[in-house]
């Protein structure tokens, strides 16, 4: 039985988001995402230059729902700042909010 994820209103068919950070080119991504079936990739905001190559991968995820991320931020304040930008470039309010607190581990700051 197939139960849609509902969000903000909006139906989603499948329930996998796909992180682009870690591909080895353009190439590898773009057949993960084919492969996956996902609707929603999320993309790293600091990780990428809304010049130059951003525009290959923004093209790249046409017919998705492009995610935000505050990947990369140390601070709330930082984080927030990043997930308003986004919103103003990218024209969402789907924004998936991440603050770090271990450079080596990744693992979240839960009390910033």
């Amino acid at each position: 039985m197939h139960d849609p994820l509902i969000i903000a209103g909006e139906t989603l068919g499948s329930r996998l988001f796909l992180g682009t950070a870690g591909y080895p080119n353009q190439r590898a991504l773009k057949a993960a995402i084919e492969a996956s079936g996902c609707e929603v990739v999320t993309v790293s905001i600091r990780r990428i230059s809304l010049a130059g190559h951003a525009t290959d991968t923004l093209a790249l995820l046409s017919g998705h729902r492009i995610l935000p991320n505050t990947a990369g931020c140390e601070t709330a304040r930082d984080a927030v700042l990043t997930a308003e930008l986004a919103r103003e470039a990218l024209g969402t309010n789907w924004i998936k909010l991440e603050v770090i607190g271990d450079r080596e581990t990744l693992y979240p700051d839960v009390v910033e």
